[in-house]
């Protein structure tokens, strides 16, 4: 039922697009306006991809596949994995990875693509981790949908625990029947804790590629409820806040051409699998968060 809804409001959007475009003036129809974590990114994301109201989730938005390919993975494509002194953090390598990657879920619609619901409270990287017999897997921790209680699923990547710092992970994805050793009764993974997960201890890391991995030192964000863009200098991590835009979004759907459904398919080797879900507590030096596309699973 879920994918019915988003392929209704993909399609309804695609329709208005069309008949936007058959017209003299080709002029883009209003759409209602973003509110909440949507307005705050909206401006910032829209040269990059493509904004949607979904039925399920609200407004989200989709990354151009012109920019990062048909098989774009949330936290495999366009960037590495970090070792830090809180966890391991996605430093990517994208203009505009600082939102995507630090604040709000990702979830998968085979008839849509990868969809991002934002949120407004940043970490190093939304995702669950295991890991066992030298391998690693994560996968994007997805959004709750209210009043739905089964059990949370997402889809995860395994590579061997010597890859997991490579620049470009694409090529060192293992297939099924090798990653199901993550999913093993002995595999390790993280305690219940509030915020994200920290991931593999360094030595474990550091076991398999033969060098240790000395971490980088990550600082909490301001917690002043302000946007900060983050990225690496030297041996620390540095928060520099975001300018949001005074103007509120235009709510436009696409002022250009409509993009072709889906946007993105799922790659190979990726397993759908479960995700812990846990309460959510507030502790130690990050916020919690109260918002739908930020809360932990």
């Amino acid at each position: 039922m879920r994918a019915v809804h988003h392929l209704a409001a993909a399609a309804a959007l695609v329709v208005v697009g069309l008949d936007c475009h058959k017209t003299d003036t080709a002029q883009p129809v209003a759409a209602t306006a973003p509110t909440g974590p949507s307005a705050r990114f909206y401006g910032a994301l829209a040269p990059y991809g493509t904004w949607i109201d979904d039925a399920t989730y609200g407004w989200v938005w989709m990354p151009s596949p012109a920019i990062v390919g048909a098989d774009f993975f949330p936290y495999m494509t366009g960037g590495r994995w970090l070792y830090t002194d809180a966890g391991w953090m996605f430093d990517s390598s994208y203009a505009w990875g600082w939102a995507p990657f630090h604040y709000g879920r990702w979830a998968f619609d085979a008839g849509v693509g990868w969809m991002w619901v934002p949120g407004d409270v940043w970490g190093p990287a939304w995702v669950d981790w295991r890991w066992n017999a030298g391998y690693v897997g994560w996968a994007p921790l997805p959004p709750r949908i209210a009043g739905v209680r089964e059990e949370p699923r997402s889809h995860w990547i395994v590579v061997a625990a010597r890859d997991l710092t490579r620049p470009q992970l694409a090529g060192h994805i293992q297939p099924n029947a090798r990653g199901q050793v993550v999913f093993a009764d002995n595999a390790t993974h993280p305690e219940a804790r509030p915020g994200w997960r920290v991931g593999p201890p360094g030595d474990v890391i550091a076991a398999a590629t033969g060098h240790p991995e000395t971490p980088v030192h990550l600082p909490p964000p301001p917690r002043n409820d302000e946007l900060v863009r983050s990225h690496v200098e030297g041996d620390r991590v540095e928060h520099t806040p975001f300018a949001e835009s005074k103007q509120a979004p235009s709510a436009t759907m696409f002022p250009h051409n409509p993009p072709e459904f889906p946007l993105h398919t799922m790659r190979p080797h990726t397993t759908h699998a479960p995700v812990s879900d846990v309460p959510h507590r507030s502790s130690g030096g990050f916020p919690r968060s109260s918002h739908r596309g930020e809360r932990l699973l």
